[in-house]
């Protein structure tokens, strides 16, 4: 497979919402009346990027600017309603700013969720009503559990979520697509934090065909503030936490569902993170396919910055700089491809791709900070620089 490699002196045509060529610049007659945007051959074009789990609370409109301008142009919203579907329609219209959204419905799960019945009433709804995935969250019983995964294959809806702690591993690798927080395999497959049965458990992982999201930095970001406000306070003092509203900023302060646990539980945590290195790095080793994902909007997970925060946290971990671009890029790609829309094209700078891009200073694969600051971003077809960008910022700092 292509690893890290670089095509030098491109030039990459855009129609419409789309990449249509790229072609050797040399001896390239560019057409009239284009908009040129130059590299200089100097910089970097890549993918835009894959928040493969969000929550976008009430008054996302503006938020949605904050993914863009970290060159984020797809995101995964894990908790949705009707107005979720609605603003997924809007973005795609135009008529809002933002990255191309995929949306689960209403959290499955018990109480809600109790017999075979409901679940099956629960998926058929969600799936008549739009929705890209049904998410499950927390525990649901193993005959409901089953019965939501055959009704999903049937009417062609995938199903993904948290690894419910009443059911084995077994029961989990045979039923949903995905997993969305790394950390949910701890409680399922390393109850005991134990390091000898992870290449075994990995290569189970595997051969299930599981997808893993990621979320790496969501429990850096947890620990931080588990049961004790003083990293809470240091996070919201954060130049990225500026652009966020008031009204969610009081909804992230202080008590909130971190700061209101038990601080005797913060080690645990912590021994929760030392072991995510381990595991993603034999996931890895088991090419276990992964998505890179951060709980952004929930305390205090800024949109786009939180993304970039993950990947390098995936780095971290022991992922190479490629393999964590990757699970922030075409992985999201072939996911929406093999689950949600057999047409969807992204994440990749090939042709026929679907034209989100983000130009770049410097090679990412070299040095991943050259992600904070993009030179630009391209959205469906639209360009935005460093300048429009910049506005994007100040925009969303100024309607808080």
């Amino acid at each position: 497979r292509d690893r890290a490699r670089v095509l030098h002196n491109q030039v990459v045509i855009v129609e419409g919402d789309f990449v249509r060529s790229i072609s050797p610049v040399e001896g390239f007659d560019l057409p009239n009346d284009v908009l040129i945007i130059k590299g200089g051959g100097t910089k970097y074009l890549v993918p835009g990027l894959t928040d493969a789990h969000v929550h976008l609370e009430e008054g996302a409109e503006q938020l949605l600017k904050l993914f863009v301008a970290k060159g984020v142009t797809t995101v995964f919203n894990l908790e949705g309603e009707q107005r979720h579907l609605d603003l997924r329609e809007r973005i795609f219209s135009g008529e809002v700013v933002g990255p191309t959204m995929y949306t689960s419905g209403p959290f499955t799960n018990e109480p809600r969720i109790g017999t075979p019945q409901e679940a099956e009433a629960a998926v058929r709804q969600q799936a008549l009503l739009g929705y890209d995935f049904v998410k499950i969250h927390g525990n649901i019983s193993a005959d409901a559990y089953r019965r939501m995964i055959d009704v999903g294959k049937e009417v062609g809806i995938p199903i993904v979520g948290h690894a419910p702690k009443n059911l084995s591993l077994s029961h989990v690798l045979g039923g949903q697509v995905s997993i969305v927080h790394a950390e949910e395999l701890i409680y399922t497959g390393f109850p005991m934090l134990e390091e000898s049965n992870l290449e075994v458990v990995a290569s189970q992982i595997a051969a299930a065909g599981m997808w893993v999201t990621t979320t790496v930095s969501t429990l850096e970001n947890n620990e931080t503030q588990w049961g004790t406000i003083d990293g809470l306070e240091e996070r919201l003092a954060s130049r990225a936490v500026s652009y966020i509203p008031q009204s969610l900023r009081d909804r992230w302060a202080a008590p909130n569902n971190y700061t209101d646990n038990y601080a005797s539980e913060r080690p645990q945590i912590g021994r929760m993170l030392d072991f995510l290195q381990p595991m993603l790095r034999a996931l890895g080793d088991a090419d276990v396919l992964m998505l890179a994902g951060t709980d952004a909007g929930k305390p205090v997970m800024v949109p786009g910055f939180a993304l970039i925060e993950e990947i390098e946290a995936l780095a971290d971990a022991g992922l190479t700089s490629f393999d964590a671009l990757t699970a922030a890029t075409s992985n999201a790609g072939r996911f929406v491809r093999e689950f949600v829309d057999a047409n969807a094209s992204f994440g990749t700078v090939t042709r026929n791709a679907r034209a989100d891009l983000i130009l770049l200073d410097g090679n990412p694969v070299v040095d991943l900070s050259q992600l904070e600051t993009p030179s630009g971003v391209m959205l469906r077809g639209k360009w935005y620089d460093r300048d429009a960008l910049d506005r994007m910022l100040a925009e969303v700092e100024l309607s808080r």
